[in-house]
């Protein structure tokens, strides 16, 4: 591969970690995520949130809120497991989140061009909180969160 090639094709791809809610495998761009934690058993629960806001935790002398997305979506039967870990991103408002997922599952390089547009998928969550889908090579969908409206300011007072 020429350098040509190679600097095209970083441009037209990037990498996403994928995870598991529910039965539908889902997306984050790589650049967002801080860390990958398992359920804390130590959050702050806070009085009079909503029920997908789980607590705070103190990640590294930061507080971070911990949001239980498949709470907020029913993606189906909520349980804490071996499996259930928290994925830490960081906002473009420089805000750090954690998200509760059934299973991390990898991280994938996507062509951009391979990005569907969303539209009623069969998705338990609101095309408004997705960015696409991607058909994997197993014929599996992708689900590309829009992780930056799913935790907007807005939406935690919801």
């Amino acid at each position: 591969m020429s350098v040509n090639e190679r600097e095209f094709n970083s441009t037209n791809a990037d990498e996403y970690m994928t995870f598991i809610l529910g039965s539908m495998k889902y997306a984050i761009e790589l650049p967002k995520i801080r860390e990958i934690l398992t359920y804390p058993e130590l959050i702050t629960v806070l009085p009079n949130t909503s029920e997908w806001v789980k607590g705070l935790i103190n990640l590294r002398g930061e507080v971070v809120p911990i949001l239980d997305i498949r709470v907020k979506f029913g993606t189906g039967e909520v349980k804490y497991d071996e499996n259930t870990a928290v994925i830490a991103v960081i906002t473009d408002d420089n805000r750090m989140v954690g998200l509760v997922v059934d299973k991390v599952d990898d991280v994938q390089r996507l062509e951009n061009s391979s990005l569907y547009p969303v539209s009623d998928m069969g998705s338990s969550i609101p095309p408004r909180y997705l960015k696409g889908f991607v058909r994997l090579e197993d014929n599996q969908m992708l689900v590309i969160m829009d992780i930056e409206t799913v935790v907007h300011k807005d939406e935690l007072k919801a």
